[in-house]
C-alpha cells in the first residue's frame, strides 16, 4: 500500500452510501482502515508505468501492485484491471475467488 492509495480507500470507504451498506460507524470504518493500513506492506511507486487503464485511480492500484511485486489484484473491478493486469503477470481475483483460493490451499 501506498499513502495516495490509502488516502483513496478512506476517501471511497467514507462516502455515506458506502458506510450505509457497510452499517458500519465513522469510528469503525476508521478502527478497521488503521488496522489494514498496520498489515499492509508499504510500497514506493518508483516506475510509473501510466496510462494503463481509462481510470486514472485504476492506475494507482496497478502502480502499486506492479511496484510492490503483488501476486494478485483483488478487486470486484475485474473488468477494467484484467487486461492491464497481464501485461505484468498480475492475476485478478474477485473477493469470493480470493476466499475460494484460500480454502483449496487448506
Amino acid at each position: 500500500m501506498d499513502y495516495k492509495l490509502s488516502c483513496e480507500y478512506r476517501d471511497v470507504a467514507f462516502r455515506a452510501e458506502h458506510l450505509s451498506v457497510s452499517g458500519k460507524t465513522q469510528e469503525e470504518t476508521t478502527l478497521l482502515l488503521d488496522m489494514l493500513e498496520a498489515l499492509a506492506e508499504p510500497v514506493l511507486v518508483v516506475f510509473r508505468h501510466t496510462p494503463l487503464s481509462q481510470d486514472a485511480n485504476d492506475d494507482m492500484v496497478l502502480e502499486v501492485a506492479i511496484n510492490g511485486r503483488a501476486d494478485a489484484i483483488v478487486t470486484n473491478n475485474t473488468k477494467h484491471f484484467r487486461e492491464p493486469a497481464k501485461r505484468f503477470h498480475l492475476e485478478v481475483l474477485t473477493p469470493a475467488e480470493l476466499l475460494n483460493e484460500f480454502r483449496k490451499r487448506r
